[in-house]
């Protein structure tokens, strides 16, 4: 995330207030740094660590009735209203006009920040991030929460919504938070969570730019939510009513909403970007099996090629598409062969392991000289994967150089900010040099564990060769 001057003394400022008006402080955390080549423990406040809260899903205040299974309704109401249209927006609704006028004082608030932005000459105009993040910053001065559709960076005047959550979880009163997403093309959408007697609703609405520079709202509704909770990592959960939908529908869209409140640290992203998030947790088993440097035999190395490749060369993932371009095709199947010296040194960059024990355990065929490798097809898988993204919740720098993270994978198909929790271990390097060394599951749900579609394949195309 980059801002220019203006941008961070704005950002800055705006940080100082808002702390000082909810009166918040940081916890007090461990962190270690390399000092002298030792690693030491700095005592002392990291400054942007996340709050722990302790809500109705976690542990409810005394005389509450905040729900069991973590919902922030008072009178433990989770489903949907019966027998409600999927948009049952009423003319002249009061909480849409409001919700309206916030969008346009966002609006408002941004559109300098928009009008300079170099927009290209395509037709579909594409924002960069900084000047993303300038509008996220500007309409948090504003007094709303507001974040990027990708995620990209924290929900900027995130202690506004903080307070509406926790609030919500310890009162059966009505009450309603209103945040804000921009979109690439500077787009702005506003949503209110409103509960009323129990019950609640999502009021959206969204504002497009017109070439003056005015803008226009193009769409608007309100719409039944179910199980609203606010857990104790500091995600805002919800769930959408997609009973109407098709099965189609069903099988495509995610049914929760997933809001990152509370910021992670600075320095638990990064290590997620660098060490987690190149292989992540699609069609490969790296961070769902137990496995360390004495034993890496639980590792689908074949399916897991298509990242180290990737992470090697500095390019995107090798697939079922690309891979015709650096490997030969092994007759009448899908599969690639990738040379033996050029899998193993890939692979021998991000593990020690030698190449006997890779070929021991890995879909080599000596006759060959190389390895079967099968990318990624659109035409094996007929729903959006169920993949969940991770997130670096804490970590350690040890004595011997290794880092140990904690990291947890959150689904939002699931709605689940721990579909299951793992321990990486890595021994930090130059560049991209550094090596995996162990990976432990430390709790699963087996039923929202990844599924690995592609090993199976693998074994249906090498039936079909001599090999």
């Amino acid at each position: 995330m980059k801002y220019n001057g203006k941008n961070l003394i704005a950002l800055l400022l705006l940080c100082c207030l808002l702390f000082s008006s909810c009166g918040k402080q940081q916890p007090h955390t461990e962190h270690y740094e390399v000092v002298d080549g030792k690693i030491v423990l700095v005592e002392g406040d990291e400054g942007d660590g996340a709050d722990i809260i302790h809500t109705g899903y976690d542990d409810p205040a005394p005389g509450e009735a905040a729900s069991a299974d973590g919902t922030l309704s008072s009178d433990g109401a989770a489903g949907f209203p019966d027998d409600e249209e999927y948009n049952s927006l009423q003319e002249g609704d009061a909480q849409i006009g409001a919700l309206q006028a916030r969008l346009l004082t966002a609006c408002d608030a941004s559109r300098e920040i928009y009008l300079a932005a170099d927009k290209g000459t395509a037709r579909n105009v594409t924002l960069s991030a900084n000047d993303i993040a300038s509008m996220l910053t500007a309409i948090a001065g504003a007094g709303y929460p507001a974040q990027d559709s990708a995620g990209n960076f924290d929900l900027q005047g995130y202690e506004i919504m903080d307070s509406f959550c926790t609030a919500a979880a310890y009162s059966a009163e009505d009450t309603s938070g209103t945040y804000m997403i921009v979109y690439p093309d500077g787009h702005i959408s506003a949503f209110m969570l409103s509960r009323t007697d129990g019950v609640w609703h999502l009021y959206s609405t969204s504002a497009a730019w017109n070439e003056d520079g005015t803008t226009r709202i193009y769409s608007e509704g309100r719409y039944a939510v179910g199980n609203v909770r606010y857990t104790s990592k500091g995600w805002l959960i919800y769930t959408r009513d997609t009973s109407d939908f098709d099965e189609n529908q069903r099988s495509n869209t995610d049914a929760y909403v997933m809001i990152r409140v509370m910021p992670l640290s600075a320095e638990a992203k990064m290590l997620c970007q660098r060490y987690v998030e190149p292989v992540g947790y699609f069609e490969n088993n790296l961070f769902i099996t137990d496995w360390n440097e004495q034993n890496f035999a639980p590792i689908d190395f074949n399916s897991l090629y298509a990242y180290i490749f990737a992470m090697y060369n500095g390019t995107e993932m090798l697939s079922s598409y690309n891979a015709r371009t650096y490997y030969h095709s092994v007759a009448s199947t899908k599969l690639y062969l990738v040379p033996q010296d050029i899998f193993e040194n890939n692979v021998g960059v991000f593990f020690r392991v030698s190449s006997q024990t890779l070929r021991a355990i890995s879909d080599y065929v000596p006759e060959l000289k190389g390895y079967l490798f099968l990318g990624y097809d659109t035409d094996y898988f007929n729903v959006t994967p169920r993949t969940p993204f991770p997130e670096v919740v804490s970590y350690t720098y040890n004595a011997d150089g290794t880092i140990t993270m904690v990291v947890d994978a959150v689904n939002p198909w699931y709605g689940s900010d721990k579909s299951f929790r793992h321990e990486l271990t890595v021994r930090p390097g130059n560049g991209v040099n550094f090596q995996y060394v162990s990976n432990r599951v430390l709790e699963a749900d087996s039923t929202m564990l990844p599924s690995q579609k592609l090993s199976a394949m693998l074994n249906v195309e090498r039936a079909k060769t001599p090999y």
